[in-house]
């Protein structure tokens, strides 16, 4: 494919980043965060390197005079995607697969989120707990001021939200009764705790997302300049390994075993590995409808549909769970 330096494409490519960066700075960037790594990587996959970093430096100054105060988070959290995308768009150029792009995506992703952390938290002795809680306390405080809401609605609405964060991470945050008044305050402490305590779970969802995300994007926008990068896997080849049913088990016996006061290591572990496991095994059940639908020359579109109980059903997983246990797959070809 021919390196192309500086045309409209690249430069039109330039200014999505552009724009897509400067979302961050506002409620759009929850969504379009998903979106940043794309740009990079179709530039990075039509470029050499110089002319990549020459396309960078505009992208760079219209971040910095454009984001305002939320300027140092807007580069930081570009510089994160940035190192991701050049990898994905290096292993597309070199011909490699898309597993190999993706975990790429994915190491990276997540070992620059580690290592802020560790920074954050031991170089610049940040509390990260402290501060999250602060950021929500002022957010639920927003809604305290008398007349914006209905006379009892803000009590009732936090100690329902309360008994939710009980039940999602199955233990007591020391949270009682809520009165009307102070309410933003014991909310966000338990908020807090709940991220914390999910943290690893979050941290692994969030990089797993925009790895795959940046990948299937990519895909599509790099054959706006005649690239064919490669595929995942079909789904009906997807098999985990047994080693995953040993740690679900093991998982579910330690939090079985376990009291609702617990915490430390092991419970942070096991808390936050059954959920994982249990979004690998819905995966493979997925999976496991694409097996069986092309195995009786179902339609796509049957295929399609029955995936959408997988998705729904709470317990589905356990199919995947048994297609990854057991080689059930054959009975099915008999």
């Amino acid at each position: 494919m021919n390196r192309l330096k500086i045309s409209w494409k690249s430069l039109a490519w330039s200014a999505a980043a552009a724009m897509l960066l400067l979302t961050l700075a506002t409620p759009l960037g929850f969504f379009t965060v998903f979106l940043i790594m794309t740009p990079f990587v179709v530039l990075y996959t039509m470029l050499d390197l110089k002319s990549f970093v020459l396309h960078l430096v505009p992208i760079g100054a219209a971040v910095f005079l454009l984001s305002g105060e939320l300027e140092p988070w807007v580069i930081t959290l570009a510089l994160l995607l940035l190192v991701p995308a050049a990898a994905m768009g290096h292993l597309y150029k070199r011909a490699r697969s898309a597993k190999a792009a993706v975990t790429a995506a994915f190491v990276l992703i997540l070992g620059q989120l580690l290592l802020e952390l560790v920074l954050l938290t031991v170089m610049f002795d940040i509390d990260i707990k402290a501060q999250l809680t602060s950021m929500i306390t002022t957010y639920f405080q927003q809604l305290e001021p008398a007349g914006l809401i209905e006379s009892g609605w803000v009590a009732e609405s936090a100690t329902e939200f309360s008994n939710l964060i009980r039940s999602m991470i199955a233990a007591n945050l020391g949270m009682g009764h809520l009165s009307e008044t102070g309410w933003a305050a014991e909310v966000a402490a338990a908020s807090s705790s709940l991220i914390m305590s999910a943290l690893p779970m979050l941290l692994f969802f969030v990089t797993f997302f925009l790895a795959v995300i940046a990948h299937a994007l990519s895909r599509l926008a790099l054959r706006s300049v005649s690239f064919d990068a490669p595929a995942l896997p079909q789904a009906k080849t997807w098999k985990l390994p047994k080693s995953l049913v040993l740690y679900f088990a093991i998982a579910i016996i330690a939090v079985s075993a376990m009291s609702e006061e617990s915490s430390g290591y092991w419970w942070i572990a096991s808390i936050n590995l059954i959920p994982i496991l249990e979004f690998a095994f819905v995966a493979q059940t997925i999976g496991f409808v694409f097996f069986l639908s092309d195995l009786k020359k179902w339609p796509r579109a049957i295929s399609l549909l029955l995936c959408v109980p997988v998705l729904l059903i709470p317990h589905a997983f356990i199919i995947g769970l048994l297609d990854t246990a057991f080689p059930i797959r054959k009975y099915f070809e008999k």
